[in-house]
């Protein structure tokens, strides 16, 4: 009898965990296979309070067992406020930044984070083939671009980047796996040539002059992603695809992504790693005006994906800051962000403050002065506070991280009182949220 009960269970454990991979009717079938093997009395009361536990809960069940496995991605939505449930993990992304190159152009071209438009729409100026909607996330701040599947996005930029420019955004994946093959997603940039870039023609094929593209294909415990570049439909430059541990730890989360094109070179980094570093990694003829997204199909419905983009932004001109420095005795940079209304620095600004670092280290007797400037948003008062507290903070890191010493910094700020771009735009005011290094 208890060999028989303790088989049971075991064979209760199996059907359970298989319904994570395969459908309910099938676990219920097994189930109802087993008990119709067993006689035993006591062992089929067992089997039928399991039956009818299955048949009333087998989504709870699929819950437990994947949240044992290390997983809870499962989406809800609130569909009064359009709010998607997203429950952030708890990763600590400050060492991933520990050894951040990147640096962001100078003069800002584009920039998109949603504030100003209606949930449930597709941002102003942007164009899609699929629905694709502005939505508010639980947990994580801001508005969010929702990536349908099947659908290509064109962002709302109209103007060429020139050849040396950077592009930022940040992205959040929450997928309720359940065993099928997760949508494929793709970002990357594209010269339209003739065609506006927000042509619909576009949204049919994305090569253009040139192009290129990052394809992501996401697993429960890792991803696979590649990369390829084209001159017209002619294939110009090919990463074959990897198997990537680290995509797990973009989920849940947001993973910021950051490229940077030197007429023909290419880097890209997501969340402090680089991923590609190409010499040749793009054409040289035609000018890159388009950002653009894709999430192909799937056996999943569209709730169980969640591909969230926001917070993007496009910059033009790479100059190093030691050379702003040597001819202007100044640099200004909107590289180092922080968080919204607060002094907190965000991860993806260290590869700035490094080479600010670095040049005091090379430089012994460099000193700097750090100015915080702000937008216009909010109150003066409130907004000088801020910009002298982030000034603040910039030199806390560059002492007790980078070990520069302290009399060598001196903070200012000057709040939203010296705007460099007006502030009736999102790429206006990025312009204006800056910091300013002045060497003394």
């Amino acid at each position: 009898m208890e060999k028989t009960v303790i088989w049971t269970r075991i064979m209760l454990v199996v059907a359970v965990q298989s319904a994570c991979v395969i459908s309910p009717l099938y676990s219920q079938g097994i189930l109802k296979k087993v008990k119709g093997r067993i006689e035993n009395t006591a062992v089929n009361k067992i089997l039928n309070e399991t039956d009818k536990a299955v048949s009333k809960g087998i989504d709870k069940a699929i819950e437990s067992a994947s949240t044992a496995n290390g997983q809870d991605t499962t989406i809800q939505q609130d569909k009064s406020t359009n709010t998607h449930v997203v429950e952030p993990q708890n990763n600590n992304p400050l060492q991933s930044y520990s050894k951040y190159d990147f640096i962001p152009g100078d003069s800002i071209l584009y920039a998109a984070n949603f504030s100003d438009d209606p949930i449930g729409e597709l941002p102003s100026g942007w164009n899609s083939n699929g629905s694709s909607v502005i939505v508010n996330l639980n947990n994580i701040e801001g508005k969010w671009l929702r990536m349908a599947q099947r659908s290509v996005v064109l962002s709302g930029n109209e103007q060429g980047f020139g050849q040396d420019f950077s592009v930022e955004f940040d992205m959040v994946f929450d997928i309720d796996f359940q065993g099928w093959m997760a949508p494929e997603f793709r970002f990357g940039l594209l010269a339209s040539g003739e065609q506006p870039p927000t042509s619909n023609k576009l949204l049919n094929e994305q090569n253009g002059d040139k192009s290129f593209y990052v394809n992501i294909s996401p697993h429960a415990h890792s991803g696979t992603f590649s990369l390829d570049s084209y001159e017209k439909y002619i294939r110009y430059f090919n990463s074959p695809a990897k198997d990537v541990k680290k995509v797990e730890t973009w989920y849940q989360r947001i993973a910021h992504v950051a490229i940077q094109v030197q007429k023909e070179r290419l880097r890209i980094w997501i969340d402090g790693d680089k991923l590609y570093d190409a010499p040749k990694g793009v054409a040289k003829a035609g000018e890159f005006n388009q950002l653009f997204f894709k999430l192909a199909s799937s056996p999943y419905k569209d709730e169980q994906i969640g591909i969230y983009i926001s917070n993007i932004k496009i910059a033009k001109g790479l100059v190093p800051p030691r050379q702003h420095l040597l001819q202007n005795g100044s640099f200004t940079t909107t590289g180092i962000l922080f968080d919204t209304g607060a002094s907190r620095i965000k991860p993806e600004s260290f590869g700035v403050i490094k080479s600010v670092a670095d040049l005091l280290l090379e430089n012994a007797e460099l000193r700097l002065q750090i100015v915080g400037h702000t937008d216009n948003v909010g109150d003066d008062k409130t907004n000088l506070t801020l910009s002298e507290q982030r000034a603040a903070a910039v030199k806390e890191i560059l002492v007790s991280t980078h070990s520069i010493a302290a009399d060598r910094l001196e903070t200012f700020g000057k709040g939203e009182a010296v705007p460099v771009s007006p502030n009736d735009s999102e790429a206006g005011r990025t312009q204006n949220r800056r910091v300013e290094f002045i060497a003394l």
